[in-house]
């Protein structure tokens, strides 16, 4: 896959990501990670201590993931992953 195939990929990705988001409202955040990380750092807001956690990456295929208890605020998840990677983490309460 070349860096255009890529970027077209991300793209509809993160469109798609919107939809669900605007579809869906309140109860629901949707976290891009662009840059490929092992955690992923996300701020959303939804004032739930244990929310469900999804995350995608950036070929759409659903990944495990861990999430740090020991940092995790109603309005914070820390994820966490083996290998650094980019994608999408969905977040519901």
């Amino acid at each position: 896959m070349n860096d255009s195939d890529f970027r077209s990929l991300a793209g509809a990705i993160n469109h798609n990501a919107d939809l669900l988001e605007n579809h869906l409202a309140g109860g629901i955040y949707v976290h891009r990670q662009e840059t490929p990380a092992i955690s992923w750092p996300v701020k959303h807001g939804l004032g739930s201590r244990r929310p469900l956690i999804e995350t995608y990456d950036t070929t759409g295929n659903k990944i495990g993931h861990n999430v740090r208890r020991d940092t995790q605020t109603f309005d914070f998840s820390e994820i966490t992953f083996a290998l650094p990677i980019a994608g999408v983490a969905i977040i519901r309460y």
